[in-house]
C-alpha cells in the first residue's frame, strides 16, 4: 500500500471488493481464529484502534535529516509540510486549534529521536488531561475525539502521563525517498523510540492475542457455521456492486447500499431479516432518487436521473435472490468478526468512556486494526457501539484536519 490515511471495515469488504474482497474477509477470519485457538500464526498482528485526533505524520522528512510534522495534508497536491513554527502558522493559522496541537508535536516530538516517518494520533497535550474520579477510581483523563480514556493512578503510566507535555500513539512507519514516494507498513515498534519527560508514548500493538481469552467450544461452533453460510453467499453480484463504488456516480445501487447501511449504525439500530432490509433498500433508494431528479429544473434532466431510478429497480428486482445474500453476508461478517472484538476487549489495560450530560458511560476501545504481512488492514469494530457514538456524541475537537 502507499499511505495509510483510511482504512475500511472488514465487512464492507464485499461492498468494494467484490468476490476478491469476501476472500480478503475470509482470510483474516480464518487468520484471527487460528490465533484465537491458540494456533501460532506469525503473520497476523492486531492493534488497537485509539481514538486520537489530529493524525499526526512526523519523524525525519524523506532524504534528509531534518524533523517535520504534518497532518494528512502532507500528501495535499500542495503539501502542507511544517518544519518550523512559521510554517504551522501559515498552513494552519486559520485554525488555531489544530494549529496548537501541530507546534507542541513540533516542539517536543524530536526528543523521542523518531528515525523515517511514523504516523500516529494525538492523544492529548497539556491542557487536555485533568485528575478526575471517574465510577469510583482516581484517574487521569483525556478527550481527544469521541472516546474519554482513563489511565488508572495505580498504573506506573499514571506518573509520566501526569508530567508529559503530549501523548501519542504510534501505528504505521513508512519509507521512502519523498513524500510522494512514502509506503506504508502497518505497525509500529515504539521500543526503537528514545525516553522523553515530555512525551508519552503509547503502543497500539495489543497483547491479548487469545492466550488467556481461547475461543470456547460453542465459539467455535458458531465461527465454523458462519464460516461455511458465509461462503455459500458469495455471487457474482458483489463484483457488480464494487464496480458501482468504484465509481463517482452517487445515485447507483452499490454506493447507495454501502450508504444505507451506514444509516442503520447512524440510528444505532440493528438489521432486520434481510428480505425486509431489501425491502426497507428499495424504498430508499426510489426516495433518494426522486428526491435528486426533484431539483433539478429541466425536463431533460429530471429524465435522466428518472431513468436511473427505473434501472436501479431493475437491477433490485433482477438479482433479489443474489442482493439477499449479500445482505445476510454482510450481516454474518459482521457476527463473526464481533466475537473477536469481544475477545480483544477484555485484555486493555485503560478505561473507556463516553462523556454525557449524566457523567461518564463505560463504553468499549475504538475498535482494532487486523494486519498481515505489515501491508494487508482491516478494521475491526463493532459498529453499533463506538460507530453510533462517533456519528453523535459531542467530541472535543478543533478547526481544521479531521482524521
Amino acid at each position: 500500500m502507499s499511505k495509510n490515511t483510511h482504512l475500511e471495515h472488514l465487512e464492507d469488504s464485499i461492498l468494494l471488493d467484490g468476490k476478491e474482497g469476501a476472500s480478503d474477509a475470509f482470510m483474516f477470519l480464518d487468520e484471527l481464529a487460528r490465533v484465537f485457538t491458540g494456533v501460532q500464526q506469525n503473520g497476523l498482528k492486531v492493534t488497537t484502534k485509539w481514538d486520537g485526533a489530529p493524525a499526526v505524520f512526523c519523524g525525519e522528512y524523506p532524504g534528509s535529516d531534518t524533523f517535520f510534522v504534518g497532518s494528512k495534508s502532507i500528501f495535499n497536491k500542495d503539501a502542507k509540510v511544517n518544519f518550523g513554527m512559521e510554517d504551522v502558522e501559515r498552513h494552519h493559522g486559520h485554525s488555531p486549534g489544530l494549529a496548537s496541537k501541530l507546534k507542541d508535536c513540533l516542539k517536543y516530538l524530536p526528543s523521542i529521536g523518531i528515525k523515517g516517518v511514523a504516523q500516529g494520533d494525538l492523544l492529548f497535550t497539556q491542557e487536555d488531561k485533568q485528575k478526575k474520579k471517574i465510577h469510583g477510581q482516581d484517574c487521569l483523563i483525556f478527550q481527544p475525539n469521541t472516546i474519554t480514556y482513563c489511565i488508572p493512578k495505580e498504573d506506573e503510566l499514571y506518573e509520566k502521563a501526569l508530567r508529559a507535555k503530549l501523548g501519542v500513539v504510534f501505528h504505521t512507519q513508512y519509507v521512502g525517498n519523498s513524500i510522494e514516494g512514502l509506503n506504508a507498513k502497518f505497525g509500529y515498534d515504539v521500543n526503537t523510540l528514545k525516553d522523553s519527560d515530555d512525551v508519552l508514548v503509547l503502543s497500539a500493538a495489543t497483547g491479548q492475542l487469545g492466550k488467556d481469552n481461547l475461543l470456547t467450544g460453542e465459539e467455535k461452533k458458531k465461527l465454523v457455521t458462519l464460516r461455511s453460510q458465509s461462503s455459500k453467499m458469495v455471487t457474482n453480484v458483489l463484483d457488480t456492486l464494487a464496480e458501482h463504488n468504484a465509481g463517482k456516480d452517487q445515485l447507483i445501487i452499490g454506493v447507495r447500499l454501502k450508504i444505507f447501511f451506514n444509516k442503520y449504525i447512524r440510528e444505532g439500530q440493528r438489521m432486520g431479516t434481510s428480505p425486509k432490509v431489501l425491502e426497507e433498500f428499495t424504498k430508499y433508494f426510489e426516495a433518494e432518487v426522486r428526491k435528486a431528479a426533484d431539483k433539478l429544473k429541466t425536463p431533460k434532466g429530471k429524465a435522466a436521473k428518472l431513468t436511473k431510478l427505473y434501472d436501479g429497480l431493475d437491477f433490485i428486482r433482477d438479482h433479489k435472490s443474489d442482493l439477499i445474500k449479500t445482505i445476510d453476508l454482510y450481516k454474518n461478517l459482521q457476527m463473526a468478526k464481533d466475537m473477536f472484538v469481544r475477545k480483544l476487549e477484555k485484555g486493555e489495560r485503560f478505561g473507556t468512556f463516553l462523556r454525557t450530560e449524566n457523567g461518564y458511560d463505560i463504553t468499549t476501545p475504538e475498535g482494532y486494526v487486523a494486519i498481515v504481512e505489515g501491508d494487508r488492514a482491516v478494521k475491526l469494530v463493532d459498529r453499533l457501539s463506538f460507530s453510533t457514538a462517533n456519528f453523535n456524541v459531542e467530541k472535543n475537537w478543533v478547526e481544521g484536519d479531521k482524521k
